[in-house]
């Protein structure tokens, strides 16, 4: 059940993303890039049924949360990538080729392989203690630092690749926090996750991922950004999980398959990343030409 949940919110945070797209390619074909755009966007129903659907998403993941293993759970959400792919050529269009059919098919299975050998169950977030989560907050928060530091100090790809593993490593620090939460709400309900201290982390926490996430957006093509962003939540969630909230997984001859279906995950997304279907989605129409003719068009009437 914990994976049916966070395969829906997979989805609901893919139709999201592709709503919002289209309410602002529809924004930009119909207002330029003046002022009133964003307003005019947020208007949309394309968009407002976005949200509304990102919220429900959020309502999945934190009951998958619930249910299963951070160590579980968060692997489960690079599957929002191909989601991405497939909701955005059934509602924006554009052909799939063999490429991405192919892309999809290697993260699906190195996705089922390393769960299926991994079989990460059990763990406590409160048990862990305090010393744990003191130490996983602070080693957490350097490496995040690190990371920022080095984007803002990058050009170009470098900039967009940096912020996309700190706002991966951004996303499943939320997703730790909500694991506890959630623990929390089980034993004592929702006097126990107002006094649990951990519940307070995402007042910092929660902004500077979304801080992380827009800014390697923002900062370069999905290429760069794509990679970091979409592996680095369920690794950091991962570890957390199985190095400091004592969550397992199975050993032996087991582990050899979870490295391959990990390496499988990790090719299909950068195979994934480089999809002219996906970067042809991440922008509006205007930022590409329809066809040379118009382009030249376009060329003849500027102003000399």
């Amino acid at each position: 059940m914990a994976v049916v949940l966070v395969l829906l919110a997979c989805l609901g945070n893919a139709l999201a993303l592709t709503l919002q797209r289209k309410a602002a390619q529809d924004s930009a074909r119909q207002r330029g890039r003046s002022a009133g755009s964003f307003r005019d966007m947020v208007r949309r129903p394309p968009w407002l049924f976005g949200i509304l659907i990102f919220a429900l998403a959020i309502i999945c993941q934190i009951s998958a949360l619930r249910l299963g293993s951070v160590s579980l759970v968060q692997p489960v959400l690079v599957m929002e990538l191909p989601f991405t792919l497939l909701v955005g050529w059934w509602i924006l269009g554009g052909a799939l080729r063999p490429y991405e059919w192919a892309a999809v098919a290697t993260m699906s299975v190195g996705l089922v392989v390393m769960l299926a050998s991994l079989r990460p169950h059990g763990g406590d977030a409160l048990a862990a203690g305090n010393v744990r989560w003191i130490l996983g907050v602070l080693v957490t928060s350097a490496v995040l630092a690190i990371t920022v530091g080095i984007a803002t100090r990058s050009r170009a790809a470098g900039k967009a690749a940096f912020f996309g593993i700190a706002a991966g490593i951004g996303s499943g620090f939320v997703a730790v926090i909500f694991k506890a939460m959630t623990d929390a709400l089980a034993i004592g309900g929702l006097w126990m996750v107002l006094t649990t201290w951990q519940t307070y982390l995402l007042i910092p926490v929660a902004p500077i991922a979304f801080w992380t996430l827009q800014s390697g957006l923002r900062a370069g093509r999905l290429l760069a950004s794509q990679p970091g962003l979409t592996l680095g939540n369920p690794l950091l969630a991962f570890l957390w999980g199985t190095v400091l909230l004592g969550e397992q997984v199975a050993g032996g001859a087991w582990l050899w398959g979870g490295f391959l279906g990990a390496v499988l995950l990790t090719v299909g997304v950068f195979l994934l990343a480089r999809s002219p279907v996906l970067a042809a989605q991440e922008g509006s129409p205007r930022d590409r030409p329809t066809t040379k003719a118009a382009s030249g068009g376009a060329e003849r009437r500027r102003p000399q």
